[in-house]
C-alpha cells in the first residue's frame, strides 16, 4: 500500500503531463482503503486569506485547493503534520544534530550521530538562508519567505489541535514521540531537511576516504613488494586492478560533453552566463598523492561509522539516508518516438522506510474570481518540505535521480605552532602558516524532548578557513581532542548558505522545460539528473550545480602512468596545490535538451560516458584542465537495460509500454556474467585445456557436488532463455528466481575468495567499497582478465590465487 500511495499519483501526474486523455469522466472510483481518513473538509481558519478545500482521494493523498500560496501552504503544514509529525521532528532533528534531545538517554549511539552532523552546521547555514531570503528584494523570494512562514504556522496550529485534544495520536507513536513537549516548527527546520536530502546525495567524503586508503595499503603492501615477499611480489600492479573505473554498462544519457567541439549556445541553468566565476591562478605546493597516517583513516571512520542501525531509531538510524541504496532511474522520451507527444517515467528507489520518505500531495491555487488557476502542482515532497519536489504541473513534468557529481575534497593538513607563540594551531599553506578557526556546539540530552537537568554537551570543532572542518575523533559520546600534527579537512558545495526551495518553488511554477532550466540554477547542491518534459513536447535533463574546478595539477592520476599523482576522489594536499579554481562553466555541466537520439534516460550513471575508458580524468581540455563531474557513479546497468528497452519497444512506445519498462526485473548484471558462468560448468561435462586446474578439480568432487554443479547449469540455462528475469519466488518454486538468488549468492562468494586474501592482507574489510566498485572488479576480472596482472601458471588474473596458491579464476568461478 505504501508503493500505492507512493508512485500511483505520479503514473497520472507526471507520466501524462502531454497527450494523455481523460478516461474517468462519468466515472465514480470505488471505495478505497483511505476513503475514512479525516481532514476531507473545508478549513476557515482565522488568518487565511479565504476558505481551503482538502479531499482525500482512495491513496490517501491530500488535495489542497486554496485562493493563495500562504494559504496552500498552511493547509499543507497542518495537513503533513496530521499524517506525518514524528517522522518529520525525527527528520529535522537528524539534519540539526538534536536527536540526543529524543534519544540520548536511551541509545548513545544518537549522540554519536549529533556529534557528527554537527560538524556540517546545517542549522547555522539555513538561518543564514532564511536571513537572506526575507532581505531579498525579489517578489519571488517574498513569496518563498510567505510559503515557509505559513507552512510552519500550519504545523504549529496542527501541534496545538493535538495536545487539545481534537486529535488523537497512534497509541504506537507515543512509545517514542511526546506531543507536548514537541518544539514549535519554524522555516529554519523546512530549510535544514532540504539541507540535508542534498547532503545525503552528495556526500561522498567517507568513500574518498576508503577509496584513498585501499589505493595507498594496495601501493605499499604489493607495488612496493620485495621479492622475498613471493605472494606480494607477485601481486604487483594489483593496485590499477582494484582501481577499476569503467562500467559494465556503456549507454550515457548524452554521447560525451555538451558543447565541446560544437557549441550549441544551450546551458544546464538557462540563467545569466556573467554570473561565472572565472577559475583563479594556479598557486605552488606539492602536486603528488600525499601519505595519509593510518591513524586518520582509523579515526574517520569511526567518526563516519555506516551500517544498520538496531537502536531507538530504527531505520531512521545513523546514515540511513547517506549514499542511498539502490538507485533511482527516470527517462524522457520525446516527440519523434511518440508520435508528437512526450512522456516521462521516473522511480526514486530510497529505502523502504515506514513511513516512506516521500510525501505525496496536490496543491491547487486560484485566485477568487480567476478563470485558470495560477499553480496547479500534483507529486511528491519529503516531510518537513512545502511545495512538491517531484512531480507535474500540467505544463511541465520533472522527475530527479542523483547525478553522483564530485562536490567534496578531503585535504591532508599539517599543523604547525602558529608565529609569536599564540595559542591555537596553525597549518601549512602556500608557503604561510594559517591558522586554525574554531566554533562551538552545545548538545542537550535527554529522553523525548525533556532535556536531563545538567546534561549538555559542548563541544568545540576545528576549521581551516580555506578549506572546511576538521573531521573530528568521535569516541564514546565525546569529541576527543586532537593531538596529532595531522588531520583532515573537507571542503564541500554545502557549506555555504544554498537556495534548495526557491529551485523547488521555481520548478513548480515552471511553464516550460526551459523555464525549468532556469529555475534549477538556484539549485547549488545535492545535484540531480532533473529530467523533464513540456506541454510542447520538449524534454530535457539537466544535472546543474556548483561543480568545482580544482587546479590543473589535481588532475594528473592515473592508475598506469602517474600512480601517485592527485585525483579528487583521493585525499587531497592541503598545502596549496590542490585547490579549487573556480565552477564549471554551466555549458559544460551534462545536460540536453531535445537531443537528436529522440529521448534521455538516467540511472546514477555516467552521464557523458567520461569513464567509459576506465579513465575519468582525460576529458576534454577546457580552461587548462579536463572536464571532470564525477566517478561513483552506478555501474551502468540500469541505464543500458532502459536504453535497451527503449530502442526495443520502438512503436510501441505508449503510456502502457513506459509503466510495463518500470516493472521490468532483467537481471543486466545476470546477463553479463551467466556466459562466463556457463562456459565455466561446461567443463563439467565437454572438459577444455582452459586451465590445467580444473580438470583435477573436477574428478577430485563428489557425486553429490556434481549434482549440485550439474543443477546450477539448469537453472542458469533456463534464466538465460528466460532473458534472465528476477520473479520473486512469492507465489511458489520458479526456477528464474531460485537463478536469481543462486547467481547473487555465487557473486558473494566469488568476491570474498578471489579478493578476500589480498584485502585481508592489508587489512582492508573488502565490503566497505561499494557495490558498484565490486561488480566492476569482477566483472573486468572474468570479461577482460587479459588486462589485469597475471599468474604465469593459469594465464588468469592474479587475484584469483589464494595466498601464494595459484588458481585460475575458472576454478574459482566452480568453487
Amino acid at each position: 500500500m505504501v508503493r500505492a500511495m507512493r508512485w500511483l499519483p505520479l503514473v497520472v501526474g507526471v507520466l501524462c503531463v502531454v497527450g494523455c486523455g481523460d478516461n474517468t469522466a462519468g466515472t465514480t472510483p470505488d471505495p478505497g482503503p483511505f476513503s475514512e481518513l479525516p481532514l476531507d473538509h473545508d478549513f476557515a481558519t482565522a488568518g487565511l486569506d479565504g476558505p481551503v478545500h482538502v479531499a482525500r482521494d482512495n491513496y490517501g493523498v491530500a488535495h489542497i485547493r486554496a485562493r493563495t500560496v500562504a494559504d496552500a501552504g498552511y493547509v499543507q503544514g497542518y495537513v503533513m503534520a496530521h499524517d506525518r509529525l514524528p517522522q518529520m521532528d525525527i527528520l529535522r532533528r537528524f539534519g540539526a544534530g538534536t536527536l540526543s534531545e529524543l534519544f540520548g538517554s536511551v541509545s548513545p549511539a544518537v549522540l554519536q550521530t549529533d556529534l557528527e552532523m554537527r560538524m556540517h552546521r546545517m542549522t547555522y547555514y539555513a538561518t543564514q538562508t532564511w536571513e537572506m531570503l526575507k532581505a531579498s528584494t525579489d517578489p519571488k523570494d517574498a513569496e518563498v519567505v510567505q510559503l515557509l512562514q505559513r507552512f510552519a504556522d500550519g504545523v504549529n496550529a496542527y501541534s496545538t489541535d493535538l495536545n487539545a485534544g481534537t486529535w488523537v495520536l497512534d497509541p504506537a507513536l507515543e512509545v517514542s514521540f511526546d506531543p507536548a513537549s514537541f518544539r514549535a516548527w519554524t522555516p529554519i527546520d523546512s530549510l535544514v531537511l532540504g539541507r540535508f536530502q542534498s547532503f545525503a546525495l552528495s556526500w561522498s567524503t567517507p568513500y574518498e576516504l576508503d577509496l584513498t586508503e585501499l589505493y595507498q595499503k594496495l601501493r605499499d603492501h604489493y607495488d612496493g613488494a620485495a621479492p622475498s615477499d613471493v605472494a606480494a611480489y607477485a601481486r604487483r600492479g594489483i593496485s590499477r586492478d582494484l582501481m577499476t573505473i569503467e562500467p559494465l554498462g556503456l549507454d550515457p544519457t548524452v554521447p560525451g560533453w555538451p558543447n565541446v567541439g560544437t557549441d550549441t549556445g544551450t546551458r544546464s541553468d538557462d540563467a545569466d552566463p556573467s554570473a561565472r566565476r572565472a577559475p583563479a591562478p594556479p598557486v605552488p605546493g606539492a602536486d603528488g598523492r600525499p601519505h595519509v597516517p593510518q591513524a586518520l583513516f582509523d579515526s574517520a571512520r569511526r567518526t563516519f561509522q555506516r551500517g544498520v542501525h538496531t537502536g531507538a531509531l530504527g531505520s531512521y538510524g545513523p546514515h540511513a539516508f547517506m549514499r542511498p541504496l539502490a538507485g533511482s532511474n527516470n527517462w524522457a522520451i520525446g516527440p519523434s518516438l511518440l508520435g508528437g507527444r512526450a512522456m516521462l517515467a521516473s522511480d526514486q528507489h530510497l529505502q523502504l522506510a515506514n513511513p516512506t520518505l516521500f510525501y505525496p500531495t496536490h496543491i491547487t491555487v486560484q485566485a477568487e474570481g480567476a478563470a485558470e488557476p495560477d499553480l496547479d502542482v500534483l507529486g511528491v515532497t519529503f516531510s518537513g518540505i512545502p511545495g512538491v519536489i517531484l512531480g507535474s504541473n500540467g505544463k511541465v513534468a520533472w522527475a530527479a535521480t542523483v547525478s553522483e557529481h564530485d562536490v567534496n575534497d578531503v585535504y591532508l593538513e599539517h599543523f604547525v605552532p602558529c608565529p609569536g607563540g599564540g595559542a591555537g594551531s596553525c597549518v601549512l599553506f602556500d608557503g604561510a602558516a594559517v591558522p586554525v578557526q574554531t566554533f562551538t556546539e552545545q548538545i542537550q540530552i535527554g529522553a523525548f524532548g525533556t532535556i536531563n537537568p545538567g546534561a549538555t554537551k559542548t563541544v568545540t570543532y576545528e576549521v581551516v578557513p580555506h578549506h572546511g572542518p576538521i573531521i573530528p575523533t568521535i569516541a564514546n559520546g565525546e569529541l576527543v581532542p586532537r593531538t596529532t600534527d595531522t588531520g583532515l579537512s573537507v571542503k564541500y558545495t554545502g557549506y555555504d548558505p544554498t537556495f534548495e526551495i526557491r529551485a523547488v518553488f521555481g520548478l513548480a511554477h515552471a511553464q516550460t522545460v526551459d523555464q525549468g532550466f532556469e529555475a534549477l540554477a538556484d539549485f547549488s547542491y545535492g545535484s540531480q539528473n532533473w529530467t523533464m518534459i513540456d506541454s510542447d513536447a520538449n524534454i530535457g535533463w539537466t544535472t546543474n550545480a556548483v561543480v568545482p574546478l580544482r587546479s590543473p595539477a589535481t588532475y594528473a592520476w592515473n592508475a598506469t602512468t602517474a600512480p601517485d599523482a592527485a585525483a579528487p576522489f583521493f585525499v587531497l594536499d592541503g598545502a596549496g596545490a590542490n585547490e579549487w579554481q573556480g565552477t564549471m562553466d554551466p555549458r559544460y555541466i551534462p545536460h540536453g535538451y531535445n537531443p537528436a537520439q529522440g529521448y534521455l534516460a538516467t540511472a546514477n550513471a555516467d552521464p557523458v560516458g567520461e569513464t567509459f575508458d576506465n579513465d575519468p580524468l582525460n576529458g576534454p581540455q577546457v580552461d587548462g584542465r579536463p572536464l571532470y563531474a564525477g566517478v561513483t557513479y552506478a555501474a551502468g546497468v540500469r541505464e543500458a537495460r532502459i536504453t535497451q528497452m527503449i530502442h526495443a519497444a520502438g512503436a510501441d512506445l505508449s503510456l502502457e509500454g513506459l509503466a510495463a519498462q518500470q516493472h521490468d526485473t532483467r537481471s543486466n548484471v545476470g546477463a553479463d556474467f551467466t556466459p562466463t558462468l556457463l562456459a565455466a560448468l561446461g567443463e563439467l561435462t565437454t572438459p577444455t585445456d582452459v586451465a590445467s586446474d580444473v580438470g583435477p578439480y573436477l574428478a577430485a568432487l563428489t557425486p553429490a557436488d556434481r549434482a549440485k554443479l550439474a543443477t546450477a547449469t539448469e537453472l542458469l540455462t533456463h534464466w538465460q532463455a528466460d532473458q534472465f528475469a528476477t520473479p520473486t519466488g512469492i507465489d511458489g518454486p520458479d526456477e528464474s528466481s531460485a537463478a536469481t538468488a543462486l547467481f547473487n549468492t555465487w557473486m558473494h562468494f566469488f568476491l570474498v575468495e578471489s579478493l578476500g586474501d589480498e584485502v585481508a592482507a592489508i587489512d582492508f574489510d573488502l565490503f566497505r567499497l561499494e557495490d558498484n566498485q565490486l561488480v566492476r572488479i569482477a566483472y573486468a576480472m572474468l570479461a577482460h582478465g587479459d588486462r589485469y596482472v597475471q599468474d604465469p601458471t593459469s594465464h588468469q588474473p592474479v587475484l584469483c590465487n589464494r595466498d601464494a596458491t595459484a588458481i585460475s579464476c575458472t576454478k574459482l568461478v566452480l568453487q
